[in-house]
């Protein structure tokens, strides 16, 4: 069984490392530009006998996407596929670019179509597969002064949605996890006081608590379509 992982050096990413190696997955570990990140989760799963495959890619770039396509259809083709590559950027709405615009929805949602649509014919040879998308609760909900990234969030429950009917009848689940704010990089600034204050758990979120929520819908064959909400309550 292969996984490949997009976004794999975050503190999302290299949880549903973490997790798919205990679960006895073979991992292709997408990355952009953290190769001492990703390295640093090869190491850390040293101890499980999965194979861990670093590939550096940018997702952005069709060269990237075939990189990581290759990679997997080189142990055998993916089973699962974590689309969770992806970047926020805080600012009012009028006070951005349409390159802002054009970077954030190809990231954040543009990239995960085109990469999926490379994957999904390796799963169809095995007519068994699964598709785990990560959006966001702000995906959910919107958050003012994250439109952007609010948008293509949204976007990204929308493919999850219309994928999992066209694939359903090929074995193939396609389902959505909607974080809340975990504990990561892209809190950077943030206070942490004030987050909590708006959660309903009265905590952050951790990368682990994600990714035991992905796998548990990557294996779970009667479950498509879904958006799993891992909040703290922040969408109720």
């Amino acid at each position: 069984m292969l996984a490949l992982i997009t976004g794999g050096s975050g503190a999302v990413g290299s949880m549903c490392a973490y997790e798919a190696a205990r679960l006895n997955y073979d991992i292709v570990l997408g990355y952009n530009s953290d190769e001492k990140g990703a390295l640093s989760v090869k190491s850390m799963l040293s101890d499980f006998r999965a194979k861990i495959v670093p590939v550096r890619a940018d997702i952005q770039t069709p060269e990237g996407r075939n990189a990581l396509a290759a990679a997997a259809a080189e142990l055998g083709g993916a089973d699962v596929l974590v689309n969770n590559a992806g970047a926020a950027k805080i600012s009012a709405f009028l006070d951005t670019k349409e390159s802002d615009t054009q970077q954030l929805l190809a990231l954040n949602l543009a990239a995960h179509i085109d990469l999926t649509r490379l994957i999904i014919p390796q799963m169809l040879r095995k007519r068994a597969g699964a598709v785990v998308n990560i959006s966001s609760v702000w995906g959910v909900q919107g958050a003012s002064c994250e439109v952007l990234y609010s948008s293509a969030k949204a976007g990204v429950i929308g493919f999850t949605k219309a994928l999992a009917k066209e694939l359903a009848a090929d074995g193939i689940t396609v389902n959505c996890v909607a974080p809340g704010c975990i504990r990561s990089k892209m809190l950077d600034g943030l206070s942490e006081r004030e987050l909590c204050e708006k959660i309903p758990l009265g905590r952050l979120g951790d990368g682990l608590e994600v990714a035991r929520a992905v796998f548990f819908l990557a294996r779970h064959g009667y479950i498509t379509g879904q958006t799993l909400s891992v909040d703290g309550g922040m969408a109720i």
